[in-house]
């Protein structure tokens, strides 16, 4: 069961010219979407085969496509969409929708507030939804295969959580985001290298891609690398946009 996971976006908020917001594509049996933040539409090439959308909150920048893509797909003449996401975000869509009534009506949209430990079915695969700490609702998503092992795990924004880290335990891959450098002071509702690496102390991991970076990085990546890994061991990448990784059968 080949796993095919494309960093759309690994910015943030702030503008930067090699970074849109956040987006992560995977390939299971269909294509699923890790939120929708400003830029990430343009890059779906194929937004038609969309069906599926998790949202790990509802930031700006981590939403701000979401009513783009539902245009795009109607104009695509692709009309089914169910979006996922943490308590509040049937509401949030309804109040999108609001702002612009002549796209109601016109696609077949389920939207489900989503809670720790829910888990949907897609194909031959399962997500598994764990509460994380942002501030406001939030969530993190692991993807297992149809043997029940979690392959792949996306923190979303969050400070170090357990529900994370029991999460990725034994997984192939762990993208969590890497807000900040440690020389940021007092960092909260994110996470830096050094709390990353605390965290993943004790926790097998195949890889660790750091995502969600601020422009406070730049310059520092290596620096942000080396310390997850003294942590952790396993191997660290500082992820770019449109970085591909596939994770072949277990």
């Amino acid at each position: 069961m080949t796993i095919e996971i494309t960093l759309i976006g690994t910015g943030v908020a702030m503008p930067q010219p090699h970074r849109v917001q956040s987006g992560i594509l995977v390939n299971l049996d269909s294509p699923v979407l890790f939120d929708c933040g400003s830029g990430v539409l343009p890059r779906l090439l194929d937004c038609a085969a969309i069906g599926h959308v998790f949202l790990t909150h509802l930031h700006l920048d981590h939403v701000a496509d979401v009513m783009s893509l539902i245009k795009a797909k109607w104009l695509c003449g692709s009309h089914d969409l169910r979006i996922y996401g943490p308590s509040g975000t049937r509401e949030w869509l309804s109040r999108v929708f609001d702002a612009y009534p002549y796209m109601l009506g016109k696609m077949n949209i389920e939207v489900f507030d989503m809670a720790d430990q829910d888990r949907v079915p897609i194909g031959r695969y399962e997500i598994i939804c764990v509460r994380t700490a942002h501030g406001m609702p939030s969530l993190g998503y692991g993807i297992a295969d149809e043997e029940g092992r979690v392959r792949v795990v996306y923190s979303g924004d969050t400070e170090p959580i357990k529900s994370i880290a029991a999460l990725a335990s034994g997984a192939d891959l762990l993208i969590h985001e890497c807000s900040f450098p440690d020389s940021v002071p007092d960092v909260t509702n994110h996470t830096t290298p050094r709390m990353l690496g605390d965290m993943m102390v004790g926790i097998a991991v195949g890889r660790i891609i750091l995502t969600h970076l601020y422009p406070h990085t730049i310059g520092l990546e290596d620096e942000m690398v080396a310390t997850v890994h003294e942590y952790c061991g396993c191997d660290v990448t500082i992820g770019e946009d449109m970085e591909t990784v596939v994770l072949d059968s277990a």
